[in-house]
């Protein structure tokens, strides 16, 4: 399985300049290829330059992502991927804006984002940035690729960005990280992560607000109460989680903080109607399946 979600480390050039989080990334990835990740580590932009792919988001399900058309996602989501066919894919993640320009002018779209109804929609890639990505691989395949390369071409896209995609693309791509009344959905998303024991103060507590005020504002950004949402948003990134390879039962109860053995096996069977053992023994039958049937379908040559 392809790694697009690792963070990828770069060396420090002559500047001497820390990697600040931003990487590009190009990836060649077959048809039918599935990609998980329950908790993404930092902000990504998927370019997909030729092929397309099926993609899922935290409640946006199914979006279409094809060729010449990008989509954004937000830090903390948990994402489901599946190549339709080849797929060649440029891959940016990046913590932060880093220029301070940026931060200012894209404060000009808030009454937008305010106004617009977001729903993960995919986007045209503009032309300048179609060829900005083609400059991009150019560079990495003469391996210019240190860390101030990096961020140069982060602050050269989002320049380009503004430039040259109509302002409703832009609304419609970035506003998770522009939009005010996003601000609260973040940091709900951001925060759970850190959620040990599953309990609803506690997470009242990490987001920084009292527990009726949080659950006051849980509903009416969520359209659900904050306990049963967090059971949701547990099944859901644990679903992705127990079919990423070599994972065991006890790096599940780790990762989302499960006290027992048998709290594990009634939550998985309440929400999957099935035991965690066999939830991960589907998922290798089901990559077993597949990896028959695709070397089933390669033709065979007669020399």
């Amino acid at each position: 399985m392809e790694k697009i979600f690792k963070i990828r480390k770069l060396g420090v050039c002559r500047t001497g300049q820390l990697d600040a989080g931003t990487a590009f990334t190009y990836y060649e990835l077959k048809a039918g290829l599935e990609i998980r990740n329950s908790d993404l580590p930092l902000n990504f932009i998927l370019f997909v330059l030729k092929g397309g792919m099926d993609v899922s988001c935290n409640e946006f399900e199914n979006r279409l992502l094809q060729s010449g058309e990008m989509i954004f996602l937000l830090r903390s989501s948990a994402v489901y991927m599946r190549t339709l066919k080849k797929t060649k894919l440029y891959v940016m993640h990046f913590d932060t804006l880093l220029s301070s320009c940026d931060r200012q002018l894209f404060k000009a779209y808030l009454p937008d984002t305010e106004k617009a109804v977001y729903d993960f929609s995919p986007v045209p890639v503009p032309l300048p940035v179609q060829a900005f990505l083609e400059q991009m691989l150019y560079f990495q395949e003469q391996k210019v690729d240190c860390v101030h390369f990096n961020n140069l071409k982060h602050r050269e896209f989002f320049l380009l960005l503004r430039r040259f995609c109509p302002r409703a693309d832009i609304v419609a791509f970035l506003s998770p990280l522009i939009s005010n009344s996003m601000n609260f959905r973040n940091k709900v998303l951001q925060k759970y992560s850190r959620l040990e024991s599953g309990r609803v103060t506690e997470f009242a507590d990490l987001v920084g607000m009292g527990r009726k005020n949080f659950d006051k504002r849980f509903r009416e950004e969520f359209g659900t109460s904050p306990a049963k949402w967090i059971q949701q948003e547990t099944a859901k990134r644990l679903r992705l989680y127990l079919a990423e390879p070599d994972v065991t039962i006890s790096d599940a109860m780790d990762k989302f903080h499960f006290n027992s053995p048998s709290h594990f096996n009634r939550f998985c069977r309440r929400y999957f109607d099935k035991s965690p053992g066999a939830m991960i023994k589907d998922a290798q039958d089901l990559k077993a399946m597949k990896s028959k049937k695709t070397k089933a379908a390669r033709p065979t040559f007669r020399t």
